[in-house]
């Protein structure tokens, strides 16, 4: 796994304890006993989230329409909260739940999303330098 890669995680849980099927962005490519940092996707539409493409700073998403850069729904990256995953859980979760890479994010949308992350101002600034960093 490396940073720009769309994972499917089965059974993802929540701060809330509650599990869900998650498509999920992983943001880093770890260095020695980092975390993978991720951020959520969805397809729900929420009033407070436009469907105007591209970058949502200010809201904490980036909005992609159905049919381009790999995805066949509206989905909104969601970067409001970054999750942290060890590798650990990472693995497990692939050989025991069967959650697998689905596709890389095309260079443009990984530069894009990169780029808009780091205009949020919630964003973590040490979460901030392990995304900035890479350069896939």
């Amino acid at each position: 796994m490396k940073a720009g890669d769309v994972f499917f995680f089965i059974n993802f849980k929540f701060d809330d304890g509650s599990i869900q099927n998650k498509l999920l962005i992983i943001l880093n490519t770890p260095h020695d006993d980092e975390p993978y940092l991720v951020c959520l996707t969805t397809s729900q539409h929420k009033q407070w989230r436009t469907k105007v493409l591209g970058c949502h700073a200010e809201k904490n998403y980036y909005f992609i329409d159905a049919n381009q850069d790999n995805f066949d729904t509206d989905t909104w990256i969601v970067f409001e909260k970054i999750y942290e995953l060890d590798v650990a859980r990472l693995l497990n979760s692939c050989l025991k739940e069967g959650s697998y890479k689905l596709f890389e994010l095309d260079v443009t949308l990984w530069r894009a999303l990169k780029n808009c992350i780091s205009k949020s101002k919630d964003v973590e600034q040490d979460y901030l330098a392990m995304i900035l960093r890479e350069t896939t």
